[in-house]
This record gives structure tokens, C-alpha cells and sequence, in this order.
């Protein structure tokens, strides 16, 4: 298994158990995580204040769900493409992660949001 593998395995498992730690160890040195609710791009540097930020979109609650993932791996770049939810919420939205060998790159999320009638 490429390293990529496991560093992308790890980088979602800090988000599981809120470790910020985690992240650190498994972003590579130009990562950037892109939420449309952040003012900017959140840098590696920047985690920590964004998880906490996180947590008070989500009041605390850190029960996720990822489905209809799809997943490549070419040119010693992994991709995975997933639809997200956080349980006991009323978000839910979509996520690009694009891991190399050094670490995470990127994570861009969008959210989604429709009203029922």
C-alpha cells in the first residue's frame, strides 16, 4: 500500500476523534483546507482554529457519515470523492481530499442544503 493510503486513513481519523494532532502529522507543508464558510483558505497552521470552529457549526457533534465515495489513484496523487453528513445535524455536503506520498494537499467541501415543503 502506498504511503498516500495511509496518510489519507490517518487525516480521517483525526477528524473521527477531533485530533488535531493527527492532522498535523498527516498534512503535507502546503496543505489548504477550502470551506466556503471560512473567510480564506485554512492553512496546515491554521487546523486547530478551524476545528474548533467546526465544532461550533456542528454543536460538538463529531458522528459522521461518509457515503458514495469514489476513489483514484493516479500520478502518485490519491483522490477520494465523497458525500458527508454529520449526524444529528442538518449538514451534509460533498468533499474533494487529494493526498501524495508527503501528506494531505487539499481538502475542498461544499455543503448543501434543501429546505423540505
Amino acid at each position: 500500500m502506498a504511503k498516500r493510503h495511509e496518510l489519507r486513513t490517518r487525516y480521517i481519523v483525526g477528524w473521527y476523534e477531533q485530533d488535531v494532532g493527527k492532522l498535523m502529522e498527516t498534512t503535507a507543508d502546503g496543505f489548504v483546507l477550502d470551506d466556503p464558510v471560512e473567510s480564506a483558505p485554512v492553512p496546515k497552521d491554521g487546523l486547530a482554529g478551524y476545528m474548533q470552529r467546526w465544532l461550533e457549526r456542528t454543536g460538538g457533534e463529531n458522528n459522521w457519515r461518509l457515503t458514495h465515495e469514489v476513489r483514484e489513484d493516479k500520478d502518485g496523487i490519491l483522490t477520494d470523492w465523497e458525500w458527508w453528513e454529520v449526524l444529528g445535524t442538518d449538514m451534509q455536503g460533498t468533499a474533494v481530499v487529494m493526498t501524495s506520498d508527503a501528506g494531505v494537499q487539499l481538502e475542498r467541501i461544499t455543503y448543501f442544503n434543501r429546505k423540505r415543503r
